[in-house]
């Protein structure tokens, strides 16, 4: 069978052995690569919310009692489109300048604006040019011009660490995180995750 470069479209592609990946849909995939799994094949759906009159306590319990780490903020309208994210380093930012009027602020004063998104159809290597080169870490996906997930710099580093061939191609020249943050980022991140649970 000839080989075919061919974008894996199936969220569940992802979970198959390294076989079935190759013979995906009966075409065998040369490589798996970055240019060549989805960015919606490793988002998280179902994105957790605030509105953004809401204040940055509101933000917080979201976070605490979810554990994650970022609250997309919408529109209160009945679009409830999102205009913004709210993350720890926000609140940390915001806590640390000892202003209690900033509790009631509304988050639409507080969050990051605007908000960076991807759509669901480009790839992992799309998505790791984008977090380089806005120094961010999150990524909100897009289909349709609706929020269909979010996706970090974690969840990438994690594939890549669990994937030998995206781990072989993070040595090569062209790899994005070439950048020293992000460098850093992905050693910390691999290294981590290298120790066993205590």
């Amino acid at each position: 069978m000839p080989e075919v470069q061919k974008k894996v479209r199936n969220e569940n592609a992802l979970h198959c052995s390294e076989d079935q990946i190759k013979k995906y849909h009966g075409c065998y995939l040369s490589t798996m690569s970055l240019d060549s799994i989805l960015v919606s094949s490793v988002m998280t759906p179902n994105v957790l919310t605030d509105t953004e009159e809401q204040n940055i306590m509101s933000a917080c319990r979201i976070m605490y009692e979810s554990n994650i780490g970022c609250v997309i903020i919408v529109k209160l309208t009945g679009s409830k489109e999102p205009v913004g994210i709210i993350t720890e380093r926000d609140i940390v930012r915001i806590l640390g300048k000892f202003d209690p009027h900033l509790l009631q602020t509304p988050l639409r004063s507080l969050m990051s604006k605007p908000l960076v998104t991807i759509e669901n159809t480009a790839t992992i290597n799309d998505a790791m040019k984008i977090i380089v080169s806005k120094d961010i870490r999150r990524l909100v996906i897009k289909s349709h011009n609706k929020m269909v997930g979010i996706v970090t710099d974690k969840d990438i580093f994690k594939l890549i660490t669990r994937t030998p061939e995206l781990l072989t191609e993070s040595y090569n020249d062209t790899f994005p995180l070439r950048s020293s943050e992000m460098t850093e980022r992905f050693t910390e991140y691999y290294f981590n995750n290298l120790r066993p649970d205590l």
